[in-house]
């Protein structure tokens, strides 16, 4: 019986590993900023960096998604549940914001405005 369990668990992690989109098969196109984030987070990519950032005051967690491992989305949420979204952050950016001591300081002099994320609609 628990083998039976086991391979049930298995085959159902299987099904759910592959319906995972690989970064290169998403469209771009999204009509909100949500729709946008979830498709983003869900697909498979060489780079995933997800960073918790307790002694910042105002950025709870950042996160970056790369598929050419050059440039990539970088995802910032803030403490007031607040959720940005840049697209085409140099993963250069990504190390320095991740190691900055500020990163709501670096957050606005390197990145804010410099890489939008733009919808489609």
């Amino acid at each position: 019986m628990k083998k039976k369990v086991f391979y049930i668990l298995i085959l159902f992690a299987t099904i759910a590993c592959n319906n995972k989109k690989e970064c290169n098969e998403l469209t771009g196109t999204y009509s909100t900023f949500t729709e946008a984030r979830k498709d983003i987070t869900k697909a498979n990519y060489p780079i995933k960096k997800i960073q918790l950032t307790p002694e910042s005051s105002w950025i709870k967690r950042i996160e970056f998604y790369s598929c050419n491992e050059e440039d990539g989305y970088l995802i910032i949420y803030t403490k007031r549940s607040e959720e940005y979204i840049h697209a085409h952050v140099p993963l250069t950016v990504w190390e320095e914001l991740s190691t900055s001591t500020s990163k709501g300081s670096y957050y606005n002099s390197h990145i804010i405005n410099r890489y939008p994320f733009n919808l489609n609609l």
